[in-house]
Formats: structure tokens, C-alpha cells, sequence
């Protein structure tokens, strides 16, 4: 019998034409994070940063940003996509919002003091999806931030540091 010769893949195209490079499988470099998240996301709330991304100490790690603010502050969505989250059950975090976003993308937003989406809630860039708090045993108003991505449907999204793709 003669060996079948599978088909070409065909590779995806932009309706501009020109293709689209899909991210790397695996595990990504900082640079390859920003280079890929750039562009697709606004900072959710302008403030100092009281704590970054990264190891703490003490056997702890920050998965995202915590960003200092007045309690009121308006929060806001820092790119369109499908809230899979709203609510106050998850340990640490007060009033939390996740949402999912396009290209294996999720943001989450903690220690809010109003959330103002709904599960399954479909939100634009800029939107407001509540306001800031101190909610989660957090010791003055801020906003936790975090950035997760998982380059197929089937990983886990794993943190990465916001600063990598936020407008600096």
C-alpha cells in the first residue's frame, strides 16, 4: 500500500491577509509574553504600586499587582471579554471579578468594594465592572490585579506579570 501524504495545514490569515503567528506552545518568556499581550489591555485603575509581581518572601508570591487607590475609585475592565466570575467566595480576595478574555487571556480584579457585572455578562475595554475597596482582609483600599494566560484551551491559565502588558 502507498503511504498517504497527509494534507497541508492551512495557516491562519487576518481578512487583511497576512497570517497571524499563533503564540508559542509551552511556557513563555517575558519578552514572548510581551510581545504577544501588547497592545490588548488598559490599566484598570490609575495608582501606586504596593505591591509587584513575583516571589515575597516568606514562602509567598503576589500572582498579579496590588495597586494602591482611594476606596469609590472606578474600575475598569482592562480589555473586552465574558465575566466567568463575580462574587466574594474565593479566600483573600473580598469582591472578585474574573474575566475571560480572547486568545486564552483571563484578568482578574480583587478587593473591590462594589462589583457591578454579572456572571456571563459581556463587557467592552474601559467599562466599569465596579469600584475599589478594601475587601479580603486587605489593611487599606487597593485593587488586586492579575493577568493570566494559557496558550491552549486545555492548560491552566498561569500568571504572568502585568507590567509585560499594560501601556507602560
Amino acid at each position: 500500500p502507498t503511504p498517504v501524504t497527509p494534507a497541508p495545514t492551512p495557516r491562519p490569515t487576518t481578512p487583511s491577509g497576512p497570517a497571524v503567528i499563533p503564540p508559542p506552545a509551552g511556557d513563555l518568556s517575558d519578552s514572548q509574553i510581551s510581545t504577544y499581550g501588547k497592545g490588548r489591555f488598559l490599566w484598570p485603575l490609575r495608582g501606586q504600586i504596593l505591591s509587584d509581581f513575583g516571589p515575597k518572601g516568606t514562602g509567598q508570591r503576589n500572582d498579579g499587582i496590588n495597586i494602591r487607590t482611594k476606596a469609590g475609585d472606578t474600575v475598569r475592565a482592562a480589555a473586552a471579554g465574558d465575566v466567568v466570575y463575580a462574587g466574594d467566595q474565593v479566600p483573600g480576595f473580598g469582591n472578585l471579578v474574573l474575566i475571560k478574555h480572547a486568545d486564552g487571556w483571563v484578568t482578574a480584579y480583587g478587593h473591590l468594594g462594589r462589583v457591578d457585572v454579572k456572571m456571563q455578562q459581556k463587557v467592552v475595554q474601559g467599562q466599569q465592572i465596579g469600584q475599589a475597596g478594601q475587601t479580603g482582609g486587605v489593611s487599606e483600599p487597593q485593587l488586586h490585579f492579575e493577568v493570566r494566560y494559557a496558550p491552549s484551551a486545555n492548560e491552566r491559565a498561569k500568571p504572568v506579570d502585568p507590567e509585560l502588558v499594560l501601556p507602560k
